[in-house]
């Protein structure tokens, strides 16, 4: 079963989640945009062409080197949800199947498909991957079992082509800007990792010591490496970005990814690109002192990293216990040199400490700036949006009534947010209790009010509308449904629902449902909330 087992392990440790008591695993595959597009080449020269934005903020192709303008038509698209459900089905699950006494099923929406595998005919490797997942239930608590080491080379090739099947990603817009022999653009693939702060050192050195592969870089989701002036920007997921070319031993099972992974590969043998960037410890540059961020101490960073100011990702990875980095860093003489410059050579480290902090408060100020010119943008358009939408006038009070309602009915303190400004991923994210949560990070979407059960790490959604409900409304609030799952979700009017909703739900309440729930419909009054009831 060793081959399964790894490729298993890849899958769970890029995006799975482990129930224990059901004996069941459920195992996202993202594909955020129903169509995914490849790159665009030239016609005249053969170039790579690249998205330009014009006056009128639409985009046009432009090649990098001659500047013809170059068709969209030109990229090879692909089509990722199909793709996924077919490889599932047709490759994956026969895969799995060959050793595991497995049972599954296949859900999903246009963003993302769950594989949902029952283990309940084999409890003895359900059993076997609880204990090399150490009894962690989630991705992003996941580690890279050490028991992997002993596995057969075949094996922990399986293991990296699982982690890409979840969390890699090889899309043509993550290139380098670096000219090779015959063309420009150096493409690269990347294993997404989200808010899971040891598994890219551990994917670095996993690669290294396994197969003596470098990665390119870790793109970390921490507040001095994303962009300053928008201070919610850096809690999102790391990137651990590789050059393809160099991972062919690997192939990924999901079709599409497949194929686009072909398409980097072929584009950067295609411009003869041979000298490379690869991560490591390298001199930090004026250009690179990173400005202050007034979130270096979030609780939502490790301790390991907390409080502390980073100007490299290296730095990073080291506080974080890379191997592969801290081998780099103890052969040098002048260490704390060394751990500021990047550079092990005898300076005065007052004189060089005086110099990163002068540079970097001349950056903070600017940055700060920026920063506040970003957020009363963002308050104007609130305003603005305040102002012109009826259904604003419900929320305070709406929140106020299910504040009461849900704490009475769950016997716990719950609050009802007004979240219809933000991404409910974004508004999470900021929040004081964000790593109470779990999975929140696919939540892209805007419902109007949310309310959060910390206990069990459930949410409470409620759609709010101003004029009589529509069979749209109710599309609105199923599709958020589909993609975050709350505990419970209703929708809300001051106005009886539309005469043709009536008699839809009347000849099909079936539409109601999402997984094994079901969406309420309700009536403010102005002081409390009747929930209709549909048969």
């Amino acid at each position: 079963m060793e081959k399964q087992l790894a490729y298993l392990l890849g899958l769970i440790c890029g995006r799975g989640h482990i129930i224990s008591k059901d004996k069941k695993i459920i195992i996202e595959f993202a594909h955020k945009n129903k169509i995914a597009y490849g790159i665009a080449y030239c016609q005249k020269c053969g170039f790579l062409a690249t998205s330009q934005k014009l006056d009128n903020e639409e985009k046009e192709l432009v090649c990098k080197n001659c500047k013809t303008v170059v068709p969209v038509s030109n990229k090879k698209q692909y089509e990722q949800r199909e793709s996924t459900i077919k490889s599932l089905k047709c490759e994956i699950i026969p895969f799995l199947s060959s050793d595991l006494n497995i049972t599954h099923d296949i859900i999903g929406n246009d963003h993302m498909s769950l594989l949902l595998l029952d283990f309940n005919k084999d409890q003895k490797s359900f059993t076997n991957l609880i204990e090399l997942l150490a009894d962690k239930t989630s991705f992003d608590t996941f580690e890279i079992p050490k028991e992997l080491s002993n596995f057969k080379k075949e094996s922990k090739i399986e293991f990296i082509n699982g982690l890409m099947d979840t969390a890699g990603f090889f899309n043509q817009g993550s290139w380098m800007p670096r000219s090779g022999k015959k063309g420009y653009g150096v493409m690269r693939g990347y294993f997404q990792i989200v808010r899971n702060w040891k598994m890219p050192v551990q994917i670095c050195d996993f690669l290294n010591k396994e197969f003596l592969l470098n990665i390119q870089t870790i793109d970390w989701g921490h507040p001095n490496m994303r962009d300053q002036a928008n201070i919610d920007a850096w809690a999102r997921e790391h990137q651990v970005k590789f050059f393809p070319e160099d991972y062919t031993l690997f192939s990924p099972r999901i079709e599409h990814k497949k194929q686009r992974f072909s398409e980097l590969c072929n584009h950067n043998k295609k411009i003869v690109f041979n000298k490379k960037d690869i991560f490591g410890i390298t001199p930090i540059n004026i250009g690179q002192i990173k400005p202050h961020h007034p979130e270096e101490n979030s609780s939502k960073l490790p301790k390991e990293i907390r409080d502390i100011h980073f100007d490299a990702s290296w730095q990073i990875a080291l506080e974080l216990n890379c191997e592969y980095i801290k081998k780099q860093f103890n052969g040098a003489k002048n260490k704390k040199i060394f751990y500021l410059t990047g550079k092990d050579e005898p300076l005065n480290l007052k004189k060089e400490l005086k110099k990163f902090k002068d540079i970097r408060k001349v950056k903070t100020d600017e940055v700060e700036s920026k920063r506040r010119e970003v957020e009363e943008e963002i308050s104007k358009k609130e305003a603005i949006r305040v102002r012109t939408n009826p259904e604003q006038k419900l929320y305070a009070p709406l929140c106020n009534y299910l504040t009461k309602y849900f704490s009475k009915k769950y016997n716990e303190k719950i609050t009802f947010y007004d979240t219809s400004s933000f991404y409910l991923n974004r508004f999470i994210s900021r929040s004081a209790f964000a790593k109470e949560l779990e999975y929140y990070e696919e939540y892209k979407i805007k419902p109007d009010l949310v309310g959060f059960i910390i206990t069990t790490k459930k949410v409470l959604m409620a759609e709010i509308k101003a004029t009589e409900l529509s069979l749209r409304d109710l599309g609105q609030l199923r599709g958020y449904c589909l993609v975050s799952n709350p505990e419970y979700a209703i929708l809300i009017s001051n106005k009886e629902p539309s005469l043709n909703l009536q008699k839809i739900l009347k000849m099909n309440n079936n539409i109601l449902n999402y997984f094994d729930k079901t969406i309420h419909i309700g009536i403010w009054n102005g002081k409390e909330v009747e929930v209709l009831k549909i048969k």
